[in-house]
């Protein structure tokens, strides 16, 4: 099979077979999505509601499960869903993900997020939790604060901020026998508008 070139983005996948580039891709999307809304959720529950006493171990506990949860499910989607893909159309997926500029933005935000919170949180919380809960709690935070960012960012700029902003793909096109279209925005059908035209967000 002949080599394709690597897109000008995304240079944290390149090192990588076209197949795995998108299962990581998909993998990181969906930790980006738990971990945007687990951490808030688990203040909310604990600081608002006071449906149980807050802990930074829980804290750390429940933004690192649901990170490695939405990883792994995003991974095993992807790989699901390219069992019966050919070579060509696989880098198909890549070359259209490496050159979506915001989503590589986004990219950008939250893993440089998720590597400082990484040693933020550590030195804040250092004798609330054990070491290791801190630097992957704190990254699984920082993951989703990331993404955050990058959408308040869209906002301040006077930009229109769209679904594909906050996940990178369309929320309203998922069911439950399409989950994959939670993870795969490459692949989204087209959806009917009010106009009788079609558009894809």
């Amino acid at each position: 099979m002949t080599t394709v070139p690597p897109p000008p983005s995304a240079p944290l996948f390149f090192s990588y077979s076209p197949r795995n580039q998108v299962i990581l891709h998909s993998s990181l999307q969906l930790a980006q999505i738990t971990s945007m809304i687990v951490p808030p959720v688990y203040l909310v529950s604990t600081l608002i509601a006071r449906r149980r006493p807050f802990s930074v171990r829980g804290l750390m506990g429940s933004s690192m499960a649901s990170t490695f949860f939405g990883g792994v499910l995003g991974g095993g989607l992807a790989w699901g869903k390219m069992r019966g893909e050919g070579d060509l159309a696989v880098l198909g997926r890549v070359e259209k993900l490496g050159h979506d500029a915001t989503q590589v933005r986004r990219n950008d935000y939250s893993l440089i997020s998720a590597a400082l919170s990484g040693l933020i949180v550590p030195a804040i919380f250092l004798r609330r939790a054990p070491l290791p809960s801190l630097v992957l709690g704190g990254a699984s935070i920082g993951l989703g604060a990331g993404v955050w960012t990058h959408l308040a960012q869209t906002i301040t700029g006077g930009n229109n901020v769209g679904r594909k902003d906050v996940v990178g793909c369309r929320l309203d096109a998922i069911d439950w026998r399409g989950l994959w279209l939670m993870v795969d925005p490459v692949q989204a059908p087209e959806v009917p508008v009010i106009g009788g035209t079609d558009k894809r967000l």
